[in-house]
């Protein structure tokens, strides 16, 4: 939002400045708070994203319940006829979908991303200056890698000096669903559970870098190929695009693109007659 500045350190610590003047403003300390990785690790990489809100999920379920039981009337009818938790989810969702101005704020809020030579990338809201979620599975204990998001928010991709991509999903709906009543000692959570394949058979299989292309690049390179004559379908096909291609760059120097099958697949579906296969 251009307010601040950041800069990583190399024991963890991240400060903010204020734009106007260089001033100092806060810090946070990507860390852990005990083991080896105690007293911090260089922060190699800091990434910004505006994602949803983890609670829009249960306010959406909760209002969309109460909407189902009372179909027959008027949706501003629905605050007056819940209790006043219900009341708060109904009126939030009453201006969504009613294209209130603070519709935006109450759904989405700005995070930021880091990662550190500890191999661990840290999700932290920006409201509060809070960690939200940590992720691992990769390895990154010296090399200046840095985890990227999605256009849609949704996917984050890091490099790994073992040659392999990691991908995580920034909110594990699955998990919400399940706990239904948020409460603040859940918000910080790990999110060990990741895909991930294999980017560089290099003698030193590092990967230094991996970005997904944009869901509009994505689209008119598949639709200017060769490779799909039949891509016109293209808009019919209901996927991320934006999670649909990686770059990768290894130690080596080498460039890769990799492409998401089960979205090609859809492609194909959509695109011709039978079902994807091409005669």
């Amino acid at each position: 939002d251009a307010k601040y500045v950041v800069a990583g350190l190399f024991r963890g610590q991240v400060y903010f400045y204020d734009l106007d003047g260089l001033k100092y403003y806060t810090q946070i300390a990507c860390r852990n708070r005990s083991g080896k990785h105690r007293m911090g690790k260089k922060v190699t990489g800091i990434s910004f994203l505006r994602g949803e809100r983890d609670d829009w999920l249960h306010r959406s379920q909760a209002c969309e319940e109460a909407n189902n039981d009372d179909s027959a009337h008027d949706l501003s009818s629905i605050p007056r006829k819940l209790s006043d938790t219900g009341t708060r989810v109904a009126n939030r969702l009453t201006y969504a979908l009613r294209g209130h101005p603070r519709a935006e704020a109450l759904r989405y809020t700005e995070r930021m991303l880091v990662s550190t030579n500890d191999s661990r990338v840290r999700l932290y809201g920006l409201n509060d200056f809070c960690l939200v979620r940590k992720y691992k599975g990769h390895t990154n204990y010296s090399m200046q890698i840095r985890a990227r998001v999605s256009e849609s928010g949704d996917y984050i991709a890091s490099g790994s000096e073992s040659g392999h991509v990691f991908i995580w999903n920034t909110i594990d709906k699955t998990r919400q669903q399940k706990n239904v009543n948020i409460k603040i000692n859940q918000t910080r959570d790990k999110a060990k559970s990741s895909d991930y394949f294999e980017a560089s058979k290099a003698p030193l299989p590092i990967v230094t870098d991996a970005v997904f292309f944009p869901s509009k690049s994505m689209k008119e390179a598949l639709v200017s190929s060769d490779i799909f004559p039949f891509s016109l379908g293209i808009d019919r096909v209901d996927d991320d695009f934006s999670s649909a291609s990686i770059l990768t760059l290894d130690y080596d120097g080498t460039i890769r693109v990799f492409l998401r099958k089960s979205c090609l697949d859809q492609i194909l579906d959509a695109a011709t007659p039978r079902g994807g296969e091409v005669l």
